[in-house]
């Protein structure tokens, strides 16, 4: 599908808008809030539901026959060719926290493939969005990643927090930033050599996917099979460990990581 087509379906400057709104309505709420922890051990706040329920009404009343999947409270709406997948604050922890990096994400799938999407960062205000076929950063086209120097002191691979409990890895340089959806950010730039990830969700990625179509990044299984976002549509559960990079190392940094 191209740019075109999608532009005339999906209003990419409404879907820019609506993260930049998202994002604002978190910001203003810093150190305002307690955070509680969900059953699956990760924390939520209010601030969580009150974005979820604004992105909810703006997507429904804008596009009532899309499907949405939301992070807090699931499956919206009834089976449609779209499907708008949320994270209302992706990294609620560091933002809980007062650390700066998390933001609002949105992915838009067509029929299970990954077409439009994007992620802001209030605190540095920062979006990264676009298509398949072309991704932005601000108002900055991202060219294509052509090379990728492992051995660059400036680059890193994104791992989860929990990383030491499940993997052994011999690659030097590792961070753990808070927000998934920043570490595949970055990869997109290629600040990142590569994003690992463990018992994700889909929402957690679903911004990011598009870019990296247009910039040359894959991301699979760790274990070489292929990674396919329509898998996780009915729940947003990926608990496979995924890997994103671009395709000249991803063998590379598979063969460093050893997951126990």
């Amino acid at each position: 599908m191209s740019d075109l087509s999608i532009e005339n379906e999906i209003d990419l400057n409404f879907m820019r808008a609506l993260l930049r709104e998202a994002g604002e309505i978190s910001l203003g709420q810093r150190g305002q809030m307690t955070a509680s922890v969900k059953a699956d051990h990760s924390p939520v706040t209010e601030v969580d539901h009150q974005v979820e329920d604004f992105l909810i009404e703006r997507i429904s009343s804008r596009y009532p026959a899309h499907q949405i999947l939301s992070e807090e409270s699931g499956l919206h709406h009834a089976r449609a060719t779209y499907v708008w997948v949320i994270d209302p604050i992706d990294g609620t922890r560091a933002f809980a926290s007062g650390l700066p990096i998390w933001g609002t994400s949105i992915g838009i799938l067509r029929e299970g493939i990954p077409v439009a999407g994007g992620l802001y960062l209030p605190v540095s205000n920062e979006i990264y969005w676009g298509t398949r076929q072309a991704a932005f950063y601000n108002d900055q086209r991202l060219a294509p990643v052509k090379t990728v120097d492992l051995d660059s002191s400036l680059v890193f691979l994104g791992v989860p927090s929990n990383f030491h409990l499940h993997f052994k890895i011999s690659y030097p340089r590792i961070r753990s930033l808070g927000s998934t959806a920043a570490h595949q950010a970055y990869v997109a730039t290629g600040a990142a050599v590569g994003s690992l990830t463990r018992n994700t969700s889909l929402w957690d990625i679903a911004g990011m996917l598009p870019l990296f179509a247009a910039v040359g990044i894959e991301i699979n299984c760790l274990s070489g099979a292929p990674f396919q976002p329509a898998d996780a549509l009915l729940d947003g559960s990926i608990p496979k460990t995924l890997l994103a990079a671009h395709p000249s190392v991803m063998e590379i940094l598979r063969r460093q990581i050893i997951e126990d």
